[in-house]
């Protein structure tokens, strides 16, 4: 049978249960072998001494348990009634004690081995304990790390998405706040570029906002330079910055400006365009926080990835700038050639008419008087009378095409009914025009000009492309817009032809009414027609 797996006792007092126990067995065994003669081998019975002993785990008891069964197996020789045959009482006690010893042996061995075998469980569980407390701080790890990498694929797919940028930006700071855990996320800007002046944006993160309301009042209302407050101190050393209560912070303004303002602990960190700081993102927890340096390091590389986000905007109101610089240019190219083209037809009215009159008037003077003498140089100048008519009438043209005088002296609905009656006669392609009839019309001249341009670029692109032989033409005014629509029933424009850059009139024609805030819509059904739409507002 399996001997059991026993440990030494490390406690050097044994149970005084098993001493007693000992005691009490050992005497009656004595007793017993006192009252048998000495041919009976109740020696063995002093085994029990020894299995006691086992049961303390204790080396000590069992050898002495061992000793005192020995010595007492000695004793009964000399004191226990005589009988049987001697060298049969020598060989019962000798066996006696044989069989003592041997099971002590055994039990010494059995408790050495289940001490060893438990040093050897002890140093197992141990190393079991620190490869789990590794492995939890490798999970933990792990965990937190994932974290960071998603955090930061998702500001990465945020940075590149096309929305709006604050929109952009405020979803950075909500994913931030809820990897940190934090309640609270703002962003400060730089009042301009290369500034060392910190101006709070209106880009805010809160989970409670009431809660935090006065703190966002005070925040929105404190800008900050240099050195000043925890924005202050990032700007200036140009890392990340954690504050472990910041009402106990001498450098954080904002806590002395209210006796409750809802935040504790705050970590901060720059946003960068390159080397340049263009903004600080903060953040701030109810309760006081010790710093996380692997955090501060993350939100470095965070902050370098959320001025991409700010190096877009950047670049979108450049390009907003410049599309506004070149749209108050074009405004002003036109308002130029307007200028001009009025000019040059009151020129070309006011003297080169004038002068070609006179000298018409004069010729037919001659002509009448060599009418008279039946001169042969009479067929000169009618010739010369002629090539005056024809180049009157090329003046009147030209003064038309440049600034027609209707346009300044009758309005734009006039204008339009002119044009339309010209180029109906000129093409042969019907023109009905509408008007709105309730209201009294009233434009300024700059609106009513580019109006009248850009119904001119229309036609000119009907007679091109439309193969249109019918045109409607209606003019609304409202309150706060004017709407011109043509409509013509040729081929139709196609969705290629519209979204062309290559289409300079059409780019001309978007142009012009961009520079007034409007828009210009062109719907086109294949073999319908073509509906063009400008809106201008007043």
């Amino acid at each position: 049978m399996d001997l059991p797996v026993l440990k030494e006792n490390p406690d050097k007092k044994t149970d005084l249960r098993f001493v007693l126990s000992a005691i009490v067995i050992a005497t009656v065994i004595f007793i017993l072998d006192l009252q048998l003669p000495l041919g009976v081998a109740d020696g063995v019975l002093y085994v029990a001494l020894v299995l006691i002993g086992l049961r303390t785990h204790s080396r000590h008891f069992i050898f002495w348990s061992a000793i005192c069964g020995t010595v007492l197996i000695l004793i009964g020789f000399y004191l226990s009634p005589e009988g049987g045959v001697l060298w049969k009482v020598l060989a019962n006690r000798a066996l006696a004690i044989f069989t003592l010893w041997m099971t002590t042996i055994l039990c010494l061995w059995q408790v050495q081995t289940g001490t060893k075998l438990q040093e050897a469980s002890d140093k197992l569980e141990k190393r079991v304990q620190a490869r789990t407390k590794k492995l939890a701080e490798t999970n933990e790890l792990l965990r937190r790390e994932s974290g960071f990498v998603e955090l930061h694929k998702d500001i990465a797919v945020a940075s590149n998405e096309t929305k709006s940028i604050e929109n952009t930006l405020e979803y950075c700071i909500k994913k931030i706040c809820a990897h940190t855990g934090w309640p609270v996320g703002h962003l400060y800007l730089t009042s301009e570029r290369y500034s060392l002046q910190l101006v709070p944006a209106a880009i805010w993160h809160l989970d409670d906002p009431d809660r935090f309301e006065t703190f966002r009042k005070i925040t929105e209302a404190t800008p900050f330079n240099a050195g000043e407050g925890l924005p202050g101190r990032v700007i200036a050393k140009g890392k990340p910055v954690w504050i472990i209560d910041v009402t106990k912070d001498p450098n954080f303004p904002r806590a002395n400006q209210a006796k409750n303002i809802g935040v504790k602990a705050g970590f901060a960190f720059p946003v960068r365009i390159g080397d340049e700081i263009v903004g600080v993102m903060e953040f701030f927890s109810s309760k006081a926080v010790e710093p996380d340096s692997k955090l501060l390091e993350i939100m470095t590389q965070v902050g370098t990835q959320l001025g991409r986000v700010l190096e877009r905007k950047r670049a979108e109101e450049e390009t907003r700038h410049s599309h506004e610089q070149l749209r108050n240019l074009y405004r002003r190219l036109e308002l130029v050639r307007e200028e001009e083209r009025t000019r040059m037809s009151r020129e070309i009215h006011d003297e080169l008419a004038q002068a070609l009159t006179a000298l018409k008037m004069e010729i037919s003077l001659l002509d009448k008087k060599l009418a008279n003498k039946d001169s042969p140089l009479r067929s000169y100048t009618q010739m010369m009378l002629e090539i005056l008519d024809s180049t009157i009438q090329a003046g009147k043209k030209l003064v038309m095409d440049l600034r027609p005088p209707i346009l300044d002296d009758f309005g734009l609905p006039e204008a339009i009914e002119w044009q339309a009656i010209e180029f109906e006669n000129r093409t042969g392609i019907e023109c009905n025009v509408e008007f709105d009839s309730n209201n009294d019309f009233v434009l300024d001249k700059e609106r009513s000009t580019t109006l009248f341009r850009i119904f001119q670029e229309t036609l000119t692109n009907v007679t091109r492309h439309a193969r249109a032989d019918k045109i409607n033409i209606s003019l609304k005014d409202c309150d706060a817009s004017v709407t011109l629509q043509v409509r013509d029933n040729g081929i139709g424009i196609t969705e290629e032809q519209i979204s062309n850059s290559r289409s300079l009139g059409l780019l001309g024609i978007r142009e012009r009414a961009l520079v007034w805030g409007g828009k210009v819509v062109i719907m086109g059904v294949p073999h319908e027609g073509t509906l063009v739409t400008i809106k201008l507002k007043r």
